[in-house]
């Protein structure tokens, strides 16, 4: 089989970049699981045993389920499902990446590939969520594969994996939206007939779940339209996610972000060739309306990365076709050095940190607090503890995730003291653990300290958290 010198290229960047793909992410396996992450587990976990009353059983229907039926066959109950999981989702983010780089090919040929691959391979946002226990992961994989059909004009095809794109996550619907304009953009002759086709698969393929299963339609609405109960849990800042792309994508690819979206519209504009388009387009119909919703969620926009690595690589061909001018060419290859810095010496605590203020710490205090108790607490303990005050929720699935189970009673904080110690004597419970919070608004001080003046002890801190062992109190 003989292959130009343009194939090899192409399949030698193909090789060289999956290994660097891989590589970077494998380090995250194993990482701090988020708040979705451990809910994701522990309601497959309660659906799988068909545990109606626990209180995350319902979150398995609360999405579509095509995500969760590859992952229950990585056996959920086992230890070390978490890192299988992110396994799972390290899967679906690959082969993201190989779409995202035939697509690329697709546009603009194997120096166009090379360089979208590059700047995916070593985006902030990539490696920092490519493993992360989500629906998204798989939603985004067909969603692009849908676009690499459409693109070839493979229209039922395009239908199906947009489909089932749907079936995996709601965000499936901004690959729709792209996928109609694309239809326009691309001046398609038989636009009714392809749209006709597209919904038509659509309605056959996920009526089934989205009418009678799914609640889609109240609780998505409240949640991306209004200013709901778990606010302290999201980031609601004003321009969150324009402020967002200079972690999620470093200085130089932003830069070259910057340059290849004026890049694209004069090339698009002035030679007419519509398919310089599709990262845009893709740009505009996913990160955009995102950043429209009141509720902000930092993965909400993370369809849209394999597209700015592509808008980025549109930068890099402007440069190159400058090659003239020495100074563009050196300025240039100084920032695509710094990109790869920037991905090679990535932090995953340090990115989340910084990108989800809110979320990452109150992730390591839960973990923290959990593993404190798996320490000290005997099989027999019981648990009494206090609403998680820095979630604004009555619990925590990443403490449940990371705490053995015990018995387990929980209080608020409205409570009299002397109700609290009688219903530690009355049901023999050996820990008391009230969870604190770094907002003025929600800390539990002063109910600490009333409770601390009672117990006549002085608790263990465990972060934000006040812990006792109570035993003393009924033991004889």
């Amino acid at each position: 089989m003989n292959f130009s010198k343009n194939r090899i290229k192409f399949l030698a960047g193909l090789v060289f970049l999956s290994l660097l793909f891989v590589i970077l992410r494998i380090k995250t396996l194993g990482h701090l699981l988020m708040w979705d992450e451990a809910w994701n587990i522990l309601s497959l976990r309660a659906y799988l045993l068909d545990a109606v009353k626990d209180p995350f059983y319902w979150y398995y229907r609360f999405h579509p389920p095509l995500y969760m039926f590859f992952a229950k066959f990585l056996f959920p109950f086992k230890s070390g499902f978490d890192v299988r999981a992110e396994m799972l989702s390290l899967l679906f983010s690959y082969l993201t990446f190989v779409i995202a780089y035939l697509l690329s090919a697709r546009i603009g040929g194997w120096k166009y590939a090379w360089f979208s691959g590059f700047f995916l391979c070593l985006m902030p946002a990539s490696i920092g969520y490519d493993t992360w226990i989500k629906r998204d992961g798989l939603a985004i994989c067909l969603g692009y594969l849908a676009l690499y059909l459409l693109m070839n004009r493979k229209f039922l095809w395009c239908a199906i994996a947009l489909s089932f794109s749907l079936l995996s996550k709601e965000n499936a619907l901004f690959f729709i939206l792209c996928a109609i304009l694309l239809v326009f953009v691309f001046k398609e002759r038989n636009k009714l007939k392809i749209l006709f086709t597209l919904f038509i698969t659509l309605l056959i393929v996920n009526a089934w779940w989205y009418l009678p299963l799914s609640t889609l339609t109240k609780d998505m609405k409240a949640f991306y339209f209004s200013r709901e109960m778990y606010g302290n849990i999201w980031v609601n800042a004003p321009l969150y996610y324009l402020k967002k792309l200079m972690p999620d994508l470093g200085p130089a690819i932003l830069f070259f972000f910057i340059a290849g979206l004026i890049y694209l519209f004069l090339t698009a504009m002035s030679k007419k060739q519509p398919r310089w388009l599709l990262p845009a387009a893709v740009f505009f119909c996913v990160y955009i309306p995102g950043a429209l919703f009141m509720t902000k969620t930092p993965w909400l926009c993370l369809s849209a990365r394999p597209a700015i690595a592509m808008i980025a690589a549109s930068g890099v061909l402007f440069f190159l076709k400058n090659d003239k001018k020495k100074i563009l060419l050196s300025f240039s290859g100084l920032f695509l050095i710094l990109a790869a810095l920037n991905g090679l010496t990535f932090s995953y605590p340090e990115y989340h940190g910084k990108t989800y203020p809110n979320g990452w710490p109150g992730a390591q205090a839960s973990r923290e607090l959990a593993l404190y108790l798996n320490e000290h607490m005997k099989d027999q303990d019981r648990l009494m503890i206090s609403e998680f005050t820095y979630w604004q929720m009555p619990t925590c699935p990443i403490f449940l995730y990371y705490w053995k189970p015990h018995k387990m009673m929980i209080i608020n904080s409205e409570e009299r003291t002397e109700d609290i110690i009688e219903k530690i004597k009355n049901n023999k419970i050996s820990w008391l653990v009230i969870v604190d919070s770094p907002d003025p608004k929600y800390n539990l001080r002063s109910f600490a300290a009333k409770l601390q003046n009672s117990l006549e002890t002085n608790p263990r801190i465990v972060r934000w958290s006040y812990v006792w062992n109570t035993e003393h109190l009924w033991k004889e």
